[in-house]
């Protein structure tokens, strides 16, 4: 496991998208779970570890959502494209799928995701507009 980690870290200070390998679904981090926790507060552990990397990484993404806006407001002015919404929304059913993760979670999360985004993009592009 320690393997795939630096691996996933050498991708990623190479600025390459990250790579998903067949290890990385439901099942698969079931069992790392099942044999690294066998308590409440080992797995507390883990959860917060994994907040700390969503949070990386929706910070990443929002540096690229800010990134777009600087060039939509040189354009259209408008963050809102539902086309795209609706594909990036068939991309993540295909990928929870691929993972075993219900899209019961997957869905409005990333739901949550894009909109909000959408707002902050919106305001930021408003905010360049009108200065």
């Amino acid at each position: 496991m320690r393997s795939f980690f630096i691996l996933v870290i050498a991708f990623a200070s190479l600025g390459s998208s990250v790579v998903f390998l067949e290890e990385d679904t439901l099942s698969s981090f079931y069992e790392i779970a099942k044999q690294n926790c066998n308590d409440i507060s080992s797995i507390r552990v883990e959860m917060d570890r994994i907040n700390n990397e969503i949070l990386s990484l929706l910070t990443e993404r929002t540096a690229y959502v800010k990134r777009a806006g600087d060039l939509k407001s040189r354009t259209t002015k408008i963050a809102d494209d539902r086309q795209r919404v609706s594909d990036q929304e068939k991309k993540i059913i295909d990928k929870s799928i691929e993972l075993e993760l219900p899209t019961e979670i997957s869905i409005p999360a990333f739901r949550a995701i894009m909109e909000t985004s959408i707002k902050f993009q919106q305001g930021y592009i408003d905010q360049l507009t009108f200065q």
